[in-house]
């Protein structure tokens, strides 16, 4: 039997004290929420691929279930993992822009438009080089941005009571380490619409198609967080302190993109996400 704290109910937020009832000889049935009388949690039931798309989907549900109700957490090691992920997918879209020279604005000395680098394009040493250097740009731009939402959310700004919230049910007097787990595991999860960047590799897309795919994850950004928050009900309405939040963080990856840029980097690319 799922009983333990911090378990909620998927669809409406109430708290739930189990997700599975056990009427004894095997016979077990899905809990239901006493507050709106609905499956507390019909996902405990579904298979990871079918998950994967439901967040996808931006559905509140799903996020309350992966935040929330999830048997074990999220560790710190499988949140690397994810992240590590993600700073692949942004290297993928970075490739793309560069390669159909859209979206991008080059230096004259640039090292994508040297005629060494035109000559050597297809060269291993060179395009590892090429790799490297637009791995080294996606890291960079996501520790940014995901730090600094983060240093928002824990210095709380808007004294929202943001700090506790962070911290696993149970663990009101976690450190920092906690905290970050919590949340950089729910950013990196609602940061997977990303994948959507995989199509480009199929068909041949304009590329503002990219600022597609960004609105798709800053919008999936802004619904964890208000979830893993408690911020209202994210089918009724964004919370704007959250959104504001989200904005900093924003402008801070793009930031760092153009102190990048200013200090010698070769290229400057025309998306955020």
């Amino acid at each position: 039997m799922l009983r333990r704290r911090g378990l909620v109910c998927v669809e409406c937020g109430a708290p739930v004290p189990e997700l599975v009832r056990d009427y004894g000889k095997g016979n077990l049935r899905l809990a239901i929420c006493s507050s709106c009388n609905a499956v507390a949690d019909k996902y405990v039931e579904y298979e990871t691929v079918l998950l994967f798309l439901e967040v996808l989907l931006l559905k509140p549900q799903v996020y309350r279930h992966v935040l929330c109700n999830l048997p074990a957490p999220v560790s710190a090691r499988t949140t690397l993992k994810l992240f590590v992920i993600l700073v692949m997918l942004d290297m993928n879209v970075k490739a793309y822009l560069v390669d159909r020279d859209a979206g991008v604005t080059f230096r004259s000395e640039s090292m994508y438009r040297t005629p060494d680098a035109l000559h050597a394009a297809t060269s291993g040493a060179r395009i590892g080089q090429f790799s490297l250097h637009l791995v080294c740009l996606a890291l960079v731009e996501n520790a940014g941005y995901f730090l600094s939402v983060f240093a928002a959310l824990w210095l709380d700004p808007f004294r929202r009571g943001w700090r506790a919230k962070l911290l696993p049910s149970g663990e009101e007097n976690g450190g920092v380490d906690a905290a970050w787990t919590r949340y950089a595991s729910a950013m990196c999860i609602s940061s997977f619409g990303k994948l959507f960047a995989l199509l480009t590799v199929i068909w041949e897309y304009h590329w503002s198609f990219i600022h597609v795919i960004g609105a798709l994850v800053v919008v999936s950004n802004v619904l964890a967080l208000q979830l893993l928050l408690g911020e209202g009900d994210p089918a009724r309405a964004k919370s704007l302190h959250v959104v504001a939040v989200v904005a900093f963080g924003l402008v801070t990856r793009g930031a760092a993109q153009l102190a990048l840029y200013a200090m010698g980097n070769s290229v400057l690319f025309h998306v955020l996400v």
